[in-house]
């Protein structure tokens, strides 16, 4: 019986040295905490990195393949900052709107928003937004009679002076930032929402229910450029000086995940202007039809 004892007794003393020893050699090889910031622990923690994305295609920011892929500068943007976290991308496209993008983050659905998304101060309100990684002027397409008209007939210094009466007819896409854009740059102006841009915005403009439809160079020019045809009745005027930043959103109570995605904007040099932009939705395009020709030759 005491034999007994004392053997256990040795056994457990043996035991802890042993599992001491484990302990000492294994927190030399894995630390047993590291000291990441709340913000970025809890998505590594997750294993995912969850990025809301608008449902709606819009090439070359973000676009679905023929083969049911996603590609664009969103996306590809959100797969590095993913590589960076060390972590998978997971992507939300549920919202149906640029303010549901913002309303997946605000509510805690998404860990971050990248949907061509531009600065507006209510969507601010919820969210945190990001350094711009792109910037480019806005724009609008005009019916290229009307607007020659309405030059001859009033007095203006400025596209905003001359678009700010009650009879021109502004179109803008619904739920987007261009409402609130359109309502100060042309107070009183008559603002239409259309629910898209193309086709039933730009059929609006050539049926001349609207005197102008009102977004960024990018859609005007992109349009454009993809329909030769149109560049006989539309026209494309620049305002020169009105910018649109676009940027990331994050939730409001992310501040260290805003700083580091700030961080990772400027060390990896990630600033795109119009003309960049339109080259790569020719690349985009280009290697969209090459994709499309392979699948259909399957």
């Amino acid at each position: 019986m005491l034999a007994s004892l004392f053997f256990r007794r040795k056994f457990f003393i043996f035991f802890k040295i042993l599992y001491a020893c484990f302990a000492v050699a294994t927190s030399e090889i894995m630390p047993i905490e590291n000291n990441y910031s709340k913000d970025i622990q809890d998505i590594i923690a997750k294993g995912k990195l969850i990025v809301a994305v608008l449902k709606i295609d819009n090439p070359p920011f973000f676009m679905s393949t023929p083969d049911g892929k996603l590609d664009g500068i969103d996306i590809e943007l959100s797969e590095k900052i993913a590589k960076e976290l060390g972590v998978t991308l997971e992507i939300n496209r549920t919202a149906q709107t640029y303010d549901e993008v913002v309303n997946l983050v605000a509510t805690g659905k998404a860990d971050l928003g990248v949907s061509k998304l531009s600065y507006t101060d209510e969507r601010a309100k919820k969210v945190l937004y990001t350094k711009p990684y792109a910037t480019f002027r806005k724009a609008m397409l005009v019916n290229r009679l009307a607007y020659a008209g309405i030059k001859r007939t009033r007095q203006a210094n400025s596209l905003s002076e001359l678009f700010s009466q009650l009879d021109s007819k502004i179109g803008v896409v619904k739920k987007s930032s261009y409402v609130d854009f359109a309502r100060n740059i042309f107070p009183n102006a008559s603002i239409h929402e259309v629910e898209n841009w193309d086709p039933i915005g730009i059929d609006s403009l050539l049926q001349g229910k609207i005197l102008a439809l009102f977004r960024d160079e990018i859609e005007t020019r992109k349009f454009l450029l993809a329909r030769p045809d149109a560049n006989l009745k539309l026209l494309s005027l620049i305002i020169k000086s009105q910018q649109d930043s676009i940027r990331m959103v994050v939730p409001r109570n992310r501040l260290h995940f805003l700083l580091w995605i700030n961080g990772f904007l400027e060390t990896n040099q990630i600033q795109y202007d119009a003309d960049m932009i339109l080259k790569k939705n020719e690349k985009y395009l280009q290697k969209l039809n090459e994709l499309q020709g392979t699948i259909n030759h399957k």
